[in-house]
C-alpha cells in the first residue's frame, strides 16, 4: 500500500497501525495538504459479508458524531476492492502505552482524561450511539493533553434490534461488560461499565480481571467482583469518592450502575468541583443603543475683513431655532424660505443704497431678530416645562418592612407595587420584604413600577431518604434540601453492594434545619476474605481439586483439551493466575489435558466388521478428522486462537490455543460428521465461519 494513491488525493506515505479487521496508515492529501490517517480493510476480509458491513458501521457511526474528544472521520470509500476511511491524524500516543510508560497515573490525571472520554461518550450516547469497546487501545491522547475516542467499528445504535446479540461476543474481553459475555442486551450502561475498567487501569496499573486465556477473563467478568482499587496500591493515592465511582461503574447488574454517562459526569464533578463544559455560565452584556433622529447642529461662522474665519459660535440646544428644528417646526422652515427670498429681492432693490445706511439697517435687523429669539426662547422654555414637566420621586428602602406596610408606602408616593417571587428564607419573617427591583435612594418618575421579593418564611425541612442511595449520592441530596454530610461510617452487609446506604441518622422524614448534618452508614459490601490463588499447572486433577479445596476456594468447572505437551490427566490451565489474590470461595476452573490428538486408525484386522457396518448392520457413524487451516495474522506477537463448533444446540469449543504468529498459519484437524459449521475467532473476534464436509 506504501506510495499508493486512493481517490486521487490520498498518497499512502506509511503504516502506522492495525489490528484484526484493518490496517491503519498515515497518508498526505494533496488537496488539502495535510496529514490523515487511512484505515483499510484486510484484503482477506473483503470477500466476507460480515466484516463489509461492520466496516461500513464504522464511518457510519463516526461520521455522525462531531466532538472535540471523538477522531474526525473525513471521507470514506472503495477503490479496486479496497474499503477505507479517511479520519483525522492525531500525533500522539495511546492510552494503554501512556500508562505503560507511567505505570500508573495519579488522581488528578485519571478524573481529567476520564472526564473527556466522558464527553464524548455523552455526545455519542445523545446521538444513540453505543461505542461497544471503549479501551485504552481506542483512546489517544494528543500533545497538548487532549483526549480522542477512536474506533467506533462495532458501535450500534442504541435502538437498533441488533444490540441483542445473542451468537457472537462482541467486544475486547478484558474491558467489556457482562452483558457482552454473555451475548446479552447491551446499551449505554455497557459503555460506562468499560470506562470503569480503564480508570481502574488508569489509577492501579493493572486490570480488574486477568487470566490465562480470555474464556476465563470473560467468566470471571460474569461472576467476580473486582479487588478495590485501594488494596492494589502500595500507598493510598485514591480518595474514597473516585474508588467509589469505579466501583459503581463496575456493579454485574446494569441497573446498580450510573444509569447514564451524564449522572456518571455529575459525580466525578463534585470529586474536586471542575467546572462544567457542556454548558456555558458566561453571558455577554448586550449594550442597547437604539437609532434616533438628532436635530442639525447650526454654525454661525465669523469671517474678518480677508474673509478668513476668525471664530464659530454653536448655536445650543437651548436657542429656539434649535428647540423647533428638534421638534420639526414646519412654520419655521416655510419663514426660512421666506426670509431668504425677500433678502434677496432686497439686495436687488438696494444695490444703490450707500453703505452708511446699510450698516444701520443691518443693526436695527440684527437686534430686532435677537428680541425676538429670547422672547420665543424664554416663552418655549417655561410652556415647555409646564406641559411636559413630570416630578420625581426618591425610592425608599423596603427591605425588612411588612409588604402591606411596603405597598402603602410605595403607592403614596405615587408609584406602582408589585409582588414578583415569593421565597423561603431563614432570616426574615414571613411577609416581609427581602429583595426591591430599585435600589433606596434612586429618583424615579411617578407611575414608574417597584417590584418586591416577599418571604414565605423558614422552610421547613425534613431529611430525605438516604438508604438505598449510594454515598456518592448523599451530598447532592443533602444540598438540594439545604443540608450537610455529618458523620461517615462504613459497615459489611450481606444484603446491599458495596457503596450503598444501609443506615442513617436522623431518619427519613425526621424535621430539621437548614445546614443540619445528617450521618449515615455505607455498606462495604459482604464480608470478604481474600486468599492467594494456588499454583495447579501441572497437577494431577484430583490433587487440584485437593488444592483448591485447601486454599478456601471452590472447584469450578473442568474441561478438557489435547495436549502435545502435558500428559493425559493433568492440569494445563487455571482461571485464574497463580500468585493472584482472590475472593474466598470463588469457583476456579481448570482445563484438563487428554494427551495429544490421535488420528483415525483405518487399519483393520481380518474378521473385523465389514467397512461402513457397525455391529447391528447399520452404517458407520465414526467422526471424520479434516484438516482445518487458519492464516494468522502478522501485526501481533501472539494471538489466542479459539475455534467454536456451532450446532442447534448451541455452541462447543473445540479449540482454544494462545499461539505465536510467526509460524504464520497453524493447522487443527477437527473431527466431525456430514456437514458441520465452525467459527474461527481471533483474540475474541470473529475472524471466520465455515462449512465443513467431512467426507
Amino acid at each position: 500500500m506504501i506510495g499508493k494513491v486512493l481517490g486521487n488525493r490520498y498518497e499512502i506515505m506509511e503504516r502506522i497501525g492495525g489490528g484484526g479487521m484493518s490496517v491503519v496508515y498515515k497518508a498526505k492529501c494533496n488537496v488539502l495538504n495535510r496529514y490523515v490517517a487511512i484505515k483499510v480493510l484486510r484484503d482477506e476480509l473483503t470477500s466476507d459479508p460480515e466484516f463489509v458491513e461492520k466496516f461500513k458501521q464504522e464511518s457510519l457511526s463516526a461520521a455522525s458524531l462531531m466532538h472535540s474528544n471523538i477522531v474526525n472521520i473525513y471521507d470514506t470509500g472503495i477503490e479496486d476492492g479496497i474499503y477505507y476511511i479517511v479520519m483525522e491524524y492525531i500525533k500522539g500516543e495511546t492510552l494503554k502505552d501512556y500508562i505503560k510508560s507511567k505505570g500508573s497515573l495519579d488522581e488528578q490525571e485519571t478524573i481529567r482524561i476520564s472526564r473527556q472520554i466522558a464527553e464524548a461518550l455523552k455526545h455519542a450516547h445523545s446521538n444513540k450511539i453505543v461505542h461497544r469497546d471503549i479501551k485504552p487501545h481506542n483512546i489517544l491522547l494528543t500533545s497538548d493533553g487532549t483526549v480522542k475516542v477512536a474506533d467506533f467499528g462495532i458501535a450500534r445504535a442504541s435502538t437498533s434490534s441488533t444490540i441483542n446479540n445473542t451468537s457472537n461476543v462482541i467486544g475486547s474481553v478484558h474491558y467489556f461488560s457482562p452483558e457482552q459475555a454473555r451475548g446479552g442486551y447491551v446499551d449505554e450502561k455497557s459503555d460506562i461499565y468499560s470506562l470503569g475498567i480503564v480508570m481502574y487501569e488508569m489509577i492501579t496499573g493493572s486490570l480488574p480481571f486477568d487470566a490465562d486465556n480470555h474464556i476465563s477473563v470473560a467468566m470471571m467478568q460474569i461472576q467476580e467482583k473486582p479487588i478495590p482499587p485501594s488494596n492494589k496500591l502500595n500507598n493510598k493515592r485514591i480518595s474514597q469518592s473516585l474508588e467509589d465511582i469505579i466501583l459503581k461503574c463496575l456493579e454485574k447488574n446494569q441497573s446498580y450502575r450510573f444509569q447514564s454517562i451524564e449522572e456518571f459526569l455529575t459525580s466525578l464533578n463534585s470529586i474536586y468541583g471542575y467546572e462544567r463544559n457542556d454548558y456555558s455560565i458566561a453571558q455577554e452584556e448586550i449594550v442597547d443603543s437604539p437609532t434616533i433622529v438628532m436635530p442639525k447642529i447650526n454654525q454661525d461662522i465669523n469671517y474678518d475683513d480677508k474673509k478668513k474665519v476668525v471664530g464659530v459660535n454653536l448655536i445650543d440646544d437651548s436657542s429656539d431655532e434649535a428647540f423647533k428644528a428638534f421638534f420639526g417646526d414646519d412654520e419655521n422652515s416655510e419663514n426660512n424660505k421666506s426670509n431668504k427670498k425677500k433678502k434677496q429681492k432686497n439686495k436687488n432693490n438696494n444695490e444703490n443704497i450707500n453703505e452708511g445706511d446699510k450698516e444701520n439697517n443691518l443693526k436695527l435687523t440684527v437686534a430686532a431678530i435677537l428680541c425676538a429669539l429670547a422672547i420665543a426662547v424664554i416663552g418655549g422654555f417655561v410652556g415647555f416645562r409646564a406641559i411636559f414637566y413630570v416630578p420625581e420621586v426618591t425610592v425608599p428602602d423596603l427591605i425588612g418592612k411588612n409588604e402591606n406596610e411596603a405597598e402603602k408606602i410605595i403607592i403614596d408616593l405615587g408609584l406602582v407595587y408589585s409582588v414578583s417571587d415569593r421565597q423561603y428564607n431563614n432570616e426574615f419573617e414571613e411577609g416581609e420584604v427581602i429583595e426591591q427591583s430599585v435600589d433606596e435612594g434612586t429618583k424615579l418618575k411617578k407611575d414608574f413600577p417597584v417590584e418586591v421579593v416577599v418571604s414565605n418564611g423558614k422552610k421547613e425541612i425534613k431529611v430525605p431518604e438516604l438508604i438505598g442511595k449510594y454515598a456518592i449520592e448523599a451530598a447532592l441530596i443533602l444540598a438540594d434540601m439545604g443540608l450537610k454530610e455529618g458523620e461517615v461510617t462504613k459497615d459489611y452487609s450481606s444484603t446491599a453492594p458495596s457503596g450503598q446506604i444501609i443506615d442513617q441518622y436522623p431518619k427519613a422524614e425526621t424535621s430539621a434545619e437548614v445546614d443540619d448534618h445528617v450521618d449515615y452508614v455505607v455498606s462495604k459490601g459482604p464480608k470478604i476474605t481474600y486468599v492467594t490463588m494456588p499454583n495447579l499447572l501441572g497437577l494431577d486433577v484430583e490433587k487440584a481439586k485437593l488444592k483448591i479445596l485447601q486454599n478456601g476456594l471452590s472447584v469450578g468447572q473442568i474441561t478438557e483439551e489435547n495436549s502435545e505437551d502435558v500428559d493425559a490427566g493433568f492440569v494445563i490451565r487455571q482461571s485464574v493466575p497463580s500468585g493472584q489474590d482472590v475472593e474466598a470461595k470463588t469457583s476456579i476452573w481448570m482445563t484438563v489435558s487428554i494427551g495429544p490428538l490421535v488420528s483415525e486408525n483405518t487399519d483393520e484386522e481380518p474378521g473385523d466388521e465389514e467397512p461402513g457396518e457397525t455391529d447391528n448392520g447399520s452404517e458407520n457413524t465414526k467422526d471424520k478428522t479434516y484438516p482445518l487451516t487458519i492464516t494468522l495474522p502478522s501485526d501481533k506477537d501472539k494471538v489466542l486462537v479459539v475455534v467454536q463448533k456451532v450446532t442447534d444446540d448451541g455452541r462447543e469449543i473445540i479449540y482454544s490455543k494462545e499461539v505465536k504468529t510467526s509460524e504464520q498459519s497453524i493447522i487443527i484437524n477437527i473431527e466431525g460428521s456430514g456437514t458441520e459449521t465452525f467459527e474461527i475467532y481471533i483474540d475474541n473476534m470473529l475472524y471466520d465461519k465455515t462449512d465443513i464436509t467431512f467426507e
